[in-house]
């Protein structure tokens, strides 16, 4: 074991292990149950908005964005961009909009509007979506602890998911949020000195990267706005999938679940915005980079950026960019797999006893979820290694229709019936978007990438469905106003 996975892993276990004893500390000092879902709903501005950008600060964001860019160049920063609007959405809309209402879990929310019904089906695809998201998180972790260490990909992934189960596993939400300002401090310290290095280290500088597309053609891979076709598809599925997914999934909106008040959400996007948004030039950066040298381009498109930071960066700027990078995977994989052990507990369990739980049985329930969905996780990454932004854009797609049912039910009307069609008709099309290829050929609309087409179908089907139906309520929000609802916790 080298020198920069020793001290990394240090790293690690001194701030997670340090931050979770201290909160089983205070637990058993004030004789307390940690709330492992909302952290007694106390978050501040600082932990809120920090986790809030790091929680989408993953694989798609670290390793993902340098084999994107590395394949399709700088288009593939429209990724990050999305990710920026996305944080405006939440902490100006559905972040202080599902706070105000007081749920727990997004499945409680649409129990709230459409009854227990589409609860239960929600929350078990929910669930199903956010674990393949943890599957996604355990696979990058792997690659970067592959690319310091040299192990095989699989162990590498097992040992970053045991890091990443007890990085929320002893004190929740709460512990999580604490490790995550301490982790985006060193990860942008990091990123900023490792940019300013790369250029006086790289083989001929940035202008030899540059030099390289233009005389091979490709300058394109340059620009934000790479090729038409490709601009139109990427960008725009990258926008549609994590603005009408994320910004009603469990995995973000339990940070703002967490908040102490409406107030601290808006706040928030100060913070969570640029942190999140500017994060994405460093990884993009590098895999542009990475195709351009033949010892590093070889590698492919998974490992080059990786080994390229590795061996180029001097020891001590490689153990703080992975600590940073493994920190932003850790964190990502923290609430992923906190969510649907979330789901699981308070939607699938909880809502099917008569007596509510515990908070000691939920707190155990939630960690035992959490340690099974580690563990399959890690087992998964032995056999499955999927292009991970496509993987996570079609795993988005199944959340868009969320979406547009929960709008139309806090503002519009509220109607059971027309929210189980637009799921079911977004859900049906999604699965022949992805298997039944030869229907967008026969149609002619192959350029369209599932979320482009299940938002199409999410947006009409709303209308559509609720204009026709017959069992229609007003709106949550009727008149500016909201309405207490009997068994939401405040």
């Amino acid at each position: 074991m080298n020198t920069v996975v020793i001290l990394v892993l240090f790293y690690n276990v001194v701030v997670i292990g340090g931050i979770g004893f201290y909160i089983w500390w205070r637990e058993r000092h004030e004789h307390t149950t940690i709330d492992m879902a909302l952290g007694g709903r106390s978050a501040g501005v600082a932990t809120m908005s920090v986790t809030l950008a790091i929680t989408y600060l993953g694989s798609a964001h670290v390793y993902g964005l340098m084999e994107m860019s590395f394949i399709m160049g700088a288009v593939a920063l429209w990724f990050s961009f999305a990710h920026t609007i996305l944080m405006c959405v939440m902490c100006l809309g559905t972040g202080p909009w599902i706070r105000r209402i007081g749920v727990s879990t997004i499945p409680e929310l649409l129990g709230l509007l459409f009854g227990k019904r589409i609860r239960l089906i929600c929350a078990c695809v929910a669930g199903m979506v956010v674990f393949g998201l943890v599957t996604l998180e355990t696979q990058t972790l792997g690659i970067g602890i592959s690319s310091m260490s040299g192990w095989p990909l699989g162990w590498s992934a097992v040992l970053g998911a045991g890091i990443g189960t007890a990085y929320v596993y002893m004190g929740g939400i709460k512990q999580t949020m604490w490790v995550n300002l301490v982790n985006a401090c060193v990860m942008y310290a990091a990123i900023i000195i490792a940019a300013i290095y790369l250029t006086y280290s790289l083989p001929g500088g940035w202008e030899a990267v540059t030099q390289h597309y233009v005389d091979n053609g490709t300058e394109f891979k340059l620009s934000v706005f790479g090729e038409p076709t490709l601009l139109a598809s990427f960008s725009l599925a990258a926008i549609f999938s994590v603005v009408f997914a994320q910004s009603v999934n469990q995995q973000g909106m339990q940070a703002c679940m967490s908040a102490k008040d409406e107030g601290v959400i808006r706040k928030s996007l100060w913070i969570a915005a640029p942190v999140n948004g500017l994060f994405g030039i460093f990884p993009v950066l590098v895999g542009l980079a990475a195709a351009t040298i033949p010892e590093f381009a070889e590698l492919g498109p998974k490992l080059a950026g990786a080994t390229l930071v590795v061996t180029l960066l001097p020891t001590w700027l490689v153990v703080l960019v992975q600590a940073g990078f493994i920190g932003a995977l850790l964190s990502t994989f923290a609430m992923s797999a906190l969510a649907p052990a979330t789901i699981f507990a308070k939607d699938i369990i909880g809502s099917s006893k008569k007596e509510p739980m515990t908070p000691e049985h939920e707190k155990s329930l939630i960690r035992r979820t959490i340690l099974i969905i580690g563990i399959i996780a890690a087992f998964m990454t032995f056999f499955l290694h999927p292009n991970i932004v496509f993987a996570i854009t079609w795993l988005f797609a199944w959340l868009v229709p969320f979406f547009f049912i929960i709008i139309a039910g806090l503002f519009w009307k509220r109607s059971a019936t027309a929210a189980f069609q637009v799921i079911i008709c977004c859900w049906s099309v999604n699965m022949v978007w992805s298997f039944i290829p030869q229907v967008k050929q026969v149609i002619g609309l192959q350029f369209l990438e599932n979320p482009h087409v299940v938002s199409i179908v999410a947006l009409v089907s709303v209308f559509i469905f609720n204009f026709i139906a017959n069992d229609a309520k007003e709106p949550f929000f009727a008149n500016g106003r909201y309405e207490k609802v009997e068994g939401v916790t405040q």
